[in-house]
């Protein structure tokens, strides 16, 4: 197998993958079961004598099979499964149709590789993606907790049943009829729980301050608070990996798509695709500057756009456009920018 190269395709899961392998020529070498274990892989991919491109889809282990696989290949693609919709379709589909087909895509060119950072930004990233799964969960059982108490006709609102003495509150009214439901004990605790485990991973996640200055260029933007810098600075990366600030609109989901045939437009509107944390925390930034009453460049496109007719969602959207095209190009530039303004000096 020397003086060749090879094409290499990883259907990987958990227990055991397939891999299929080609020549230049697209003739298929070999098609096997491997055991998905960091030797076993290994010694499968390194059994190939020369260069090799090795492609993986993307999924919850792909991220290991790079940083596994990456030394022993002169090139390693995590493909968008998305896009490999020839994979997925057909009457018949196994692992090795699946990795097979997966390895010619691969040398036709076909594949859309999705990023993957290094090492010490993926640790950062799960602490983020950490942070906002607690947040949910915390949601969750807040909602349990306040629902045990309305079922017994004691109705609560606001935040303080979330604290003790709310909650002591609470369940003294509730005594007098009925005895409170264990498993309202429970959802207090696992609430208090939660929030301590939210608060100590937010510690750790402002470790990181000093290693990405970006975090404190986008805080200086009107309705970017620190939680939103941080998740913009671990979900995005790097600016560098989009062409330009509508490549990333795309990725944060904030584009228009749009379908044209014969010079007519059939269909425009909001994208659905994209990232939708990016999508809800950059929406969430303009919600912040169309409500506040600070004026700055943001708040005074908003007014604008409102007096041009604007639905208060197009709106949004177009201010969350903005704020993103602001934090590509400080970011890709290194420079500083202050949106801030005053209106008497505009």
């Amino acid at each position: 197998m020397k003086n060749k190269s090879f094409i290499l395709a990883l259907d990987a899961h958990n227990g055991q993958s397939q891999l299929a392998a080609m020549d230049e020529t697209g003739h298929l070498l070999s098609c096997r079961f491997y055991p998905t274990t960091a030797p076993d892989l290994i010694d499968a991919v390194s059994q190939f004598r020369g260069p090799s491109r090795l492609v993986v889809e993307e999924s919850h282990i792909a991220d290991w099979i790079k940083r596994t696989l990456d030394p022993y290949v002169d090139e390693l693609v995590v493909a968008d499964p998305k896009i490999n919709a020839w994979i997925a379709k057909g009457d018949t589909i196994n692992d090795a149709i699946a990795a097979v087909r997966l390895a010619k895509l691969f040398r036709g060119g076909y594949i859309n590789p999705v990023h993957h950072s290094d090492s010490k930004r993926q640790q950062f990233k799960e602490l983020v993606l950490h942070y906002h799964d607690l947040s949910r969960q915390i949601v969750r059982f807040k909602n349990k907790l306040k629902s045990e108490f309305n079922a017994k006709a004691v109705p609560v609102q606001g935040r303080r049943v979330y604290s003790r003495d709310g909650y002591c509150e609470a369940v003294a009214k509730l005594k007098p009829f009925a005895e409170a439901p264990f498993q309202t004990d429970q959802y207090f605790d696992i609430v208090q729980k939660l929030v301590n485990c939210r608060l100590s991973t937010l510690r750790q996640i402002r470790k990181y301050y000093q290693f990405y200055p970006e975090i404190n260029q986008m805080r200086q933007l009107s309705g970017v608070n620190q939680i939103t810098a941080f998740s913009l600075s671990a979900l995005i990366d790097t600016p560098h990996r989009f062409a330009n600030k509508r490549k990333l609109w795309a990725y944060t989901g904030l584009s228009q798509s749009e379908k044209v045939s014969n010079n007519k437009v059939y269909r425009a509107g909001a994208t659905k695709g994209g990232n939708r944390l990016l999508k809800y925390l950059l929406l969430q930034a303009a919600m912040r500057i169309i409500r506040c009453n600070k004026e700055t460049v943001f708040k005074a496109t908003a007014r604008r756009l409102e007096q041009q007719g604007l639905s208060p969602k197009n709106v949004r959207r177009s201010i969350a456009r903005k704020i993103t095209s602001v934090i590509y190009s400080t970011w890709k530039s290194g420079k500083t920018y202050n949106p801030d303004f005053s209106p008497a000096q505009s």
